[in-house]
């Protein structure tokens, strides 16, 4: 697989679960650990000459966007306790998303092993800054 068929399946699948979580609320929420791992899976395992840095990046930014659009467009009441799981949820799904980066960089022949610790920190922190950021996002009326 090419690396645009890879990173446009990811953004599909991203894009699939924000309409389903809109549609039939609250499934998008659920989906969330299964739509990381699939696009994490794309983005580490379907392409091909990218950088373990650049991995981190994609993969973060597929997570923020999941998350985002799961707090913005998802149906029901958007209350603490709907905050609550969409977290939960997001956490189960960055316990194989973390597995599936750290084994496909630690296999990269071509990367340093700083680089390749940089790239896991990097997602890290990443997504550390991401949950502190936009934790309370779509509990407003007005963004």
């Amino acid at each position: 697989m090419n690396n645009k068929t890879a990173i446009g399946l990811a953004t599909l699948t991203v894009f699939l679960n924000g309409l389903i979580g809109h549609l039939y609320a609250p499934s998008g929420i659920f989906l969330t650990p299964i739509v990381l791992t699939i696009t994490t899976s794309l983005v580490c395992l379907g392409t091909n000459n990218v950088r373990a840095i650049q991995r981190s990046v994609l993969t973060y930014m597929f997570v923020a966007l999941n998350d985002i659009s799961v707090k913005l467009y998802s149906g029901g009441t958007h209350d603490l306790e709907g905050l609550g799981w969409i977290l939960g949820l997001l956490f189960i799904g960055l316990l194989p998303t973390i597995g599936i980066l750290s084994a496909s960089i630690s296999k990269m022949n071509q990367e340093t092993l700083t680089s390749k610790s940089a790239a896991i920190a990097l997602f890290v922190v990443l997504t550390a800054g991401h949950i502190m950021m936009f934790c309370k996002l779509g509990l407003e009326y007005g963004y």
